[in-house]
């Protein structure tokens, strides 16, 4: 994110920056040094971001360049990202909640929208169009994260990897949990889901604990099931 318009000039910047903000790294994302090293855009150059001391923070090496142009809480879109156990009702959340113009990034409705002939059951498919599917999630992914409009991005991620968890935080995404209590998700993972999915539900809590019951706010407006479906 330091961009490319460098130099002496450039160089001088990044130690205001680092006299101004101190030395510690202000995104601390997966990887982090801690110590900050270069300077970070706050509301990305890509989206209109000005090369100024105001919209520079202290950034290390390993964040800066895993950010990219990844857009934080309160600038550009706003992210928010829905997870719970499988059969939780985050796809009926999205669905109730997204307006026209957002944009929902949902595995399984990646891996229908792939196939000519929809299966019976959702979260059943092929593994070749798994794959891709995954492939298309990730561009996807990638793409919606860097937008500079206005709009909610709704991310379902299922299970992330606590890692994970903690980079959308940092970040300032918002995060959903969606939970309606473990024996109500294992009734309805029995009868709405293949069998594979009742390891899934035990997975679920067993990173994240005893069910967790939260509201479900607003946000800001602005098969084979072989391997493990953390979407």
């Amino acid at each position: 994110m330091a961009g490319n318009r460098g130099g002496r000039a450039s160089q001088r910047m990044t130690q205001l920056v680092l006299e101004t903000y101190g030395r510690e790294c202000h995104l601390r994302l997966k990887g982090c040094t801690r110590v900050a090293t270069t300077k970070d855009h706050v509301v990305p150059y890509s989206h209109g971001g000005a090369d100024v001391l105001e919209n520079y923070r202290p950034a290390c090496k390993p964040c800066n360049s895993k950010r990219q142009n990844r857009v934080m809480g309160g600038y550009g879109a706003s992210i928010v990202v829905v997870i719970g156990p499988p059969a939780s009702g985050k796809s009926t959340y999205v669905l109730e909640h997204a307006r026209a113009h957002d944009v929902v990034i949902d595995m399984d409705a990646i891996a229908r929208a792939l196939m000519p002939v929809q299966p019976d059951a959702t979260h059943t498919y092929p593994e070749h169009v798994r794959h891709v599917a995954i492939k298309a999630r990730q561009a996807a992914v990638h793409a919606a994260t860097r937008l500079k409009e206005r709009i909610t991005v709704w991310l379902i991620h299922a299970i992330p990897r606590p890692d994970d968890l903690a980079d959308y935080k940092r970040l300032g995404w918002q995060i959903i949990i969606i939970d309606p209590g473990r024996e109500v998700v294992e009734s309805r993972a029995r009868t709405m889901r293949p069998p594979i999915m009742q390891q899934h539900v035990a997975r679920w809590y067993a990173t994240y604990g005893a069910p967790v019951i939260e509201p479900r706010p607003m946000p800001v407006a602005s098969s084979s099931s072989s391997s493990e479906p953390d979407w």
